[in-house]
């Protein structure tokens, strides 16, 4: 059953992401969710800027996902606790990567920079790969504790993310600092 579980959850998470992220999200909450790049960072912008409307569109989107999940458990059946276990891993993992700095990491890292559709490539690779963790740790969540715990680890992962946010806000501050000879 685990197997089974792992499938259909995928497909619905997928089927349902592209609705969610390409359908439902507004234009205002694409242009507003990510974090503030390097220079607003230098400029003083507060590094959480963008997170109401990043968390607009996952409320949004995770809702378009229960929909789906719900649609499937006609089919087949899927636990309560698999469901939340999902969601959790996906609105959590969507969350991060649209604040787009780790996008911009990578795509820095890969040295891409002059490739035009490299961050959005990015930014869906990575939530797909979200996705499929999600769908496993939903076919191996069969209780109501462990339900928590994926909320728990779920909730510390936007928590790291909000500490990265910060460091790389002062490290763009001590950089632009360095360089205007401050």
């Amino acid at each position: 059953m685990s197997t089974a579980v792992t499938a259909v959850v995928f497909v619905a998470l997928f089927a349902s992401h592209q609705v969610g992220d390409h359908i439902v999200q507004t234009s205002a909450a694409a242009q507003a969710k990510g974090a503030p790049t390097a220079d607003l960072l230098a400029a003083g912008v507060h590094p959480w800027r963008g997170w109401g409307a990043c968390l607009h569109h996952v409320s949004t989107y995770t809702l378009t996902q229960a929909a789906a999940l719900v649609l499937v458990n006609v089919a087949t059946p899927v636990a309560w606790t698999a469901v939340l276990a999902a969601l959790a891993v996906s609105a959590s993992t969507h969350a991060v990567i649209d604040r787009r700095w780790l996008v911009r990491l990578i795509v820095r890292a890969k040295g891409c920079q002059d490739w035009q559709e490299a961050p959005y490539a990015i930014d869906q690779s990575l939530h797909t790969g979200a996705m499929l963790v999600a769908a496993v740790v939903a076919a191996v969540t069969t209780s109501g504790a462990g339900a928590c715990a994926v909320g728990a680890g779920a909730a510390a992962l936007v928590g790291i993310a909000l500490v990265v946010e910060q460091r790389l806000a002062t490290a763009a501050r001590d950089r632009a600092a360095s360089t205007s000879g401050g």
